[in-house]
């Protein structure tokens, strides 16, 4: 059985980054002892305004100090640990980012995902890059610059590796603003999820409409992620947006271990697409999890869901599924998408995706244990059976 995780580790420098990412958020914008004082519970109440009391949220909330600060002290601070995982896990080579190449990253914020790319991808660090950073908030713009600048002389000062920072241009802007350049690389996380609940479309409109802008910046030669939380609405989004990535003929790059139907697009009571971590098993910063529990806001676990895509073009022959060609058709690619499960005659299994859709790879061995996120191979066996309460056709590793 072969398997390919979809998480990885940090390069030792990365991590060392990552565990003093609040020293290093101090070091460019400094708090008094009184506003730290303050931040736990400036941090409960973004989360409050970020969650159910979103419908009092207003579009420039990110240009207000207070709140901007207890975003980048803790909601950065936790995307950077799931996106850098998610980086180090795809490797570098799955972005198709050449040597001066152009990137794009909507609703960038405090830069989050160049940061993190910098950080998980440290063969990028050499070439020469320009970033096109768009958001609404000029001050959260301006505040990710300074961060990233920081994170680059952080890297530089431990690996004792001169490197140049890659090339930044801010731009104050709403999604969909053009750019003058046609670029190799989109990024958009946690974009698409504020785009749905403010849009009041069904999430298959902005789905659409966000496919044809990406694909526009791109003109259909380069790649693109969208990374969003790991919940059913925001499944529901990404299979649609996947659909409409395949209709315009591009390539799923990862998660999916095929192109049909998906069969965990978060519908009301079915299964949803998305992967997860323990933040106790992987190295999240102890002074983020003590953050998190100040502000009453304890993880154990840290998940997402996204879409890499690549233009047919660009098609890379890396990308190839792992199973290995052989007569026996019956071997097939699974993505397995669940924790594990409990099941009769002391049986554990997980849910995975396919191209025969949902399967559950079960095994009788209390031992047995697989990742969320990995890529094994199975095999269908002669004779199929389903599990009763999903659906899922049974197999064994």
């Amino acid at each position: 059985m072969e398997k390919k995780s979809i998480f990885s580790d940090l390069p030792n420098e990365s991590k060392k980054i990552l565990d003093d990412f609040d020293l290093l958020v101090q070091s460019v914008r400094p708090l008094s002892s009184k506003h730290f004082q303050q931040l736990p519970k400036d941090i409960r109440q973004l989360f409050h305004l970020l969650t159910d009391n979103r419908n009092h949220r207003y579009s420039g909330y990110m240009n207000e100090n207070a709140t901007l600060s207890a975003y980048v002290r803790y909601y950065q601070w936790w995307n950077l640990v799931r996106l850098t995982q998610l980086f180090a896990g795809l490797g570098s080579q799955a972005f198709h980012i050449p040597d001066e190449g152009i990137c794009l990253d909507l609703g960038s914020g405090p830069l989050t995902v160049p940061i993190a790319m910098w950080l998980a991808c440290p063969e990028l660090r050499y070439k020469r890059i320009h970033w096109y950073c768009v958001d609404s908030s000029q001050l959260a713009l301006s505040f990710g610059e300074d961060l990233f600048l920081a994170v680059v002389a952080k890297t530089v000062k431990i690996t004792g590796k001169e490197v140049e920072p890659w090339r930044i241009t801010r731009i104050k802007g709403e999604f969909g603003t053009k750019i003058r350049s046609v670029v190799n690389f989109v990024s958009c996380a946690n974009l698409f999820n504020e785009l749905v609940q403010t849009s009041g479309k069904p999430p298959e409109y902005t789905a659409k409409r966000g496919a044809d802008a990406l694909v526009a910046y791109t003109a259909n030669n380069g790649s693109l992620l969208v990374v969003e939380p790991g919940t059913p609405p925001s499944m529901r989004f990404l299979s649609a947006f996947r659909g409409a990535m395949l209709r315009k003929n591009w390539q799923i790059v990862s998660p999916c271990p095929h192109s049909g139907d998906c069969p965990m697009e978060g519908k009301r009571g079915g299964k949803w697409c998305h992967f997860s971590f323990s933040t106790e098993k992987t190295a999240v910063p102890a002074k983020l999890k003590k953050l998190s529990v100040d502000a009453g806001l304890p993880k154990e676990r840290a998940s997402l869901s996204f879409i890499l895509a690549q233009s047919q073009k660009n098609r890379d022959p890396l990308y190839k599924n792992v199973s290995k060609k052989t007569d026996d058709t019956t071997d097939i690619d699974v993505r397995i998408t669940s924790e594990a499960i409990a099941l009769p005659n002391s049986r554990v299994g997980y849910y995975g995706c396919s191209k025969v859709g949902l399967v559950l790879i079960a095994k009788k061995d209390k031992n047995f244990s697989l990742d969320s996120g990995e890529l094994i191979s199975a095999k269908i066996p002669q004779q199929i059976f389903t599990d009763k309460k999903s659906g899922a056709i049974l197999l064994e590793p």
